[in-house]
């Protein structure tokens, strides 16, 4: 029976943690934590009321249970709540203790105190400040409190938010920081930046000063708030919020309290001062009102259509008619003479000198700091990356005589990654970028086998042990004919040619499989031959078939999505080791198309073996609900997964556990037996709810027709996976569908109609 618990194959360090503080980022962390299958207590302050002493903590619970932010809302009852007066007791049995109480110094040094009196030997102490150094938050503590204590600075929300900062101290010890980048990186799935003790560490030192110097930029020279955030979002890789949206976003609320003590922190010549926003009269007087973004009524933006005024009224968005909007590149729209510009391109050379003149105070190199954009702000390039896109000569020409000496050293060096795998250190030096523990790439593992199969659809690259990679190369590694070609030989084919463990994989972090190429299926429905049609469908579901019955166990490596065909051929797969936040589905109906490559036989057999009530039935509202899995988790509790799936929480070691599980049944391994289904008379079967269309309901009585049987009979699962793409080629062809499947082609939204 299935128990939603991480069946994973790293070792965990830690099984029970205690976090104390239940605000945003406390009941936060300790979602994250239950996520990951560890057992948790969360201790705040007692309410101060008999009947229910620990409210607060159970407030915290409940707002992360409003929000969503359990895999599964069972998963709260992974955490246990209490107070710190009459629970203090579990600091004992928890092997990792978390402050994350609000940023009061007395008030981190009593939960120390609390801590230090309760805690085990070796026990792991970190807080989650982002503005106290760690010299002064040890203050007063012993050497072996010191030893065990680091911060750990999760980022909001810590559910979904991927990097975690990691400041350790003089006399933090190696196994404490292991252990935690062990527990952050493989448990938790984050990404772990190892900081120097600085103010705002290193993404808030950056980030916050981006954010910063981009609104004074704009609104001293009287740049409208949406022009400047519709060029600084995504021409520049950028949040599509842009600035003053990602002010709106964080809440207005946080900027006296974060960009103030940053300021505070900073000598007078630091750029913070030159770009304070604690004091300007726009963001001084939104506060005032109450007027702090998404935690408020409005901010700078009221709903997506008004934007504020001077006068703190509001007003609608302007059409933008600014020259530079005209350009969709970084480089383009800073070429650009005009006031968007000019914006644009004082706000990214300014932000690019202060990471130049501050980075070798604050990281090791310009990797860091790029990183520390990525996973912490959400740019897709950071800025050093974004510099070497846009041409360091050509900017070398905007800065004129501002040139900092790190820009000269990526000058003199040919960039800030001058080669593949090579970055700048930050005092200028070449050095090999950071390798995580654990971590293998699609694009290493090609580099060290050889390539056995490829076409225009991927390659199979075979490695010494006899394990082999299947790596698609489409788009989204999407199923165009040449992938399904390479996926039946490497089924038919791959053992002669010694393979003796498949696992499919790669390096696009966005997606397992997007599913069946939507070109090929909007000619496919454009031609209007059903058995032209009906023939593309059979080719898919042959090619599965191959790797269901190939002669070595094949693994699925799935992040990302795996959507339609992707979904499918991950049914095809003797085991798959699954990212947490992978979203697996059929949407094969808002296409004006059925599941067509074996997934309804799939489907039902794995909701069989899982013991599912109507099997059959709930087969047939999945795929008339054509929605997708928010979560492994959830796609493992309706059955689509099994116990012996393998669930992480971290998609950066996704391929590398694939691997060791495909290596571990390569020994003695037999291809599955023929599967028989029990097909229900069609009276059995229920009409599904929801709110469907006329079209839809033509696609339902075809998915009615397959699935059910008059007198009901048994059918091996192959039969029916030729039925299948039968019914999927008759469909498709209908003049309704056409639309749907040409529209979706075009427009990657699904066509109502």
């Amino acid at each position: 029976m299935n128990n939603n618990t991480i069946n994973n194959t790293i070792n965990n360090t830690i099984n029970n943690a205690v976090v104390i503080g239940a605000g945003s980022m406390g009941a936060g962390i300790a979602t994250l934590l239950a996520n990951a299958g560890i057992k948790v207590t969360l201790l705040d302050r007692h309410s101060g009321e008999v009947s229910d002493p620990d409210r607060l903590a159970e407030a915290g619970v409940e707002r992360q249970l409003q929000r969503g932010a359990f895999y599964l809302p069972e998963f709260a009852s992974r955490i246990t709540t209490g107070n710190i007066t009459d629970d203090a007791g579990a600091l004992a049995q928890a092997d990792w203790i978390i402050e994350a109480v609000f940023e009061d110094l007395q008030v981190k040094h009593d939960s120390f105190r609390l801590i230090d009196q309760y805690r085990a030997p070796d026990t792991i102490i970190s807080s989650n400040t982002s503005t106290i150094p760690l010299a002064e938050l040890t203050e007063g503590t012993g050497e072996e409190f010191r030893k065990n204590f680091a911060i750990v600075h999760f980022f909001n929300p810590p559910t979904t938010m991927r990097l975690v900062e990691l400041v350790t101290g003089p006399l933090t010890s190696d196994s404490t920081r292991s252990r935690l980048i062990q527990t952050i990186e493989q448990q938790l799935g984050k990404s772990v930046l190892e900081c120097r003790d600085t103010p705002g560490f290193i993404a808030n030192r950056i980030g916050n000063l981006w954010m910063a110097a981009g609104a004074r930029t704009a609104l001293d020279h009287g740049v409208p708030i949406e022009l400047a955030d519709a060029l600084f979002s995504r021409p520049f890789e950028v949040p599509r919020t842009g600035i003053f949206g990602l002010f709106d976003y964080i809440g207005l609320q946080l900027v006296p309290g974060i960009w103030g003590s940053l300021t505070d922190a900073l000598p007078e010549e630091d750029a913070y001062h030159r770009f304070s926003v604690t004091d300007h009269p726009l963001f001084t007087g939104l506060l005032e009102r109450g007027l702090t973004g998404r935690t408020g009524p409005s901010g700078f933006y009221r709903g997506r259509e008004e934007v504020v005024t001077p006068e703190f009224t509001y007003r609608a968005k302007q059409t933008i008619t600014d020259p530079a909007a005209q350009h969709t590149t970084a480089r383009d729209i800073m070429d650009t003479d005009s006031p968007g510009g000019r914006f644009a391109r004082d706000t990214f050379l300014e932000t690019l000198i202060y990471c130049c003149e501050t980075s070798p105070e604050i990281a090791d190199t310009v990797e860091d700091i790029d990183l520390a954009m990525q996973l912490g702000y959400g740019w897709k390039k950071g800025p050093f990356a974004l510099a070497d896109d846009i041409g360091l000569e050509h900017l070398a020409s905007m800065l004129g005589d501002r040139i900092p000496e790190l820009f000269q050293l990526a000058l003199d060096n040919n960039g800030f990654y001058p080669a593949p795998g090579i970055t700048l250190s930050t005092e200028g030096s070449p050095t090999a970028v950071h390798q995580r523990d654990g971590v293998i790439t699609a694009t290493a593992l090609k580099q060290q086998g050889r390539i056995i199969f490829a076409n225009d659809g991927g390659t199979v690259t075979l490695l010494d042990d006899g394990t082999a990679l299947l790596d698609l190369d489409t788009p989204l590694n999407s199923c165009t004919r040449e992938a399904l070609e390479l996926i039946a030989q490497t089924g038919r084919e791959g053992h002669s040619q010694g393979i003796r463990a498949l696992v499919i994989g790669n390096d696009e972090s966005r997606a397992f499989c997007a599913g069946a190429d939507l070109s090929t299926l909007a000619r496919a429905a454009e031609d209007g031959d059903a058995h032209a049609a009906a023939d593309l469908f059979r080719i898919g579901r042959e090619s599965f078939e191959a790797l269901l019955h190939a002669e070595f166990p094949v693994v699925a490596a799935v992040r990302g999505v795996a959507l339609g065909g992707g979904a499918e051929m991950l049914l095809h797969c003797d085991v798959a080791v699954v990212h947490a936040d992978s979203r697996i589905g059929f949407p094969e109906r808002t296409v004006g198309l059925i599941p067509a490559w074996g997934g309804t036989a799939r489907t039902i057999e794995r909701l069989e073996q899982a013991a599912k009530k109507n099997p059959v039935n709930q087969t047939f509202q999945l795929f008339m609900d054509a929605r997708s899995f928010s979560s492994a988790f959830e796609a493992q509790s309706f059955g689509l997964l099994r116990d012996r799936d393998t669930i992480i929480m971290s998609s950066d070691h996704v391929l590398a556990q694939a691997l060791t599980v495909a290596r571990r049944l390569a020994p003695g391994y037999h291809p599955a037996p023929t599967v028989y289904l029990t097909l229900p008379d069609p009276g059995q079967l229920q009409t599904p709810s929801g709110d469907f269309s006329t079209n839809d309901m033509i696609i339902a009585d075809a998915l009615k027709n397959l699935l059910s049987v008059p007198g009901g009979q048994r059918i091996s699962a192959e039969e029916l996976g030729s039925h299948e793409a039968t019914s999927a080629g008759e469909v498709i062809i209908l003049p309704s569908n056409v639309e749907r499947a040409s529209h979706m082609a075009r427009t990657r939204k699904p066509l109502k109609n």
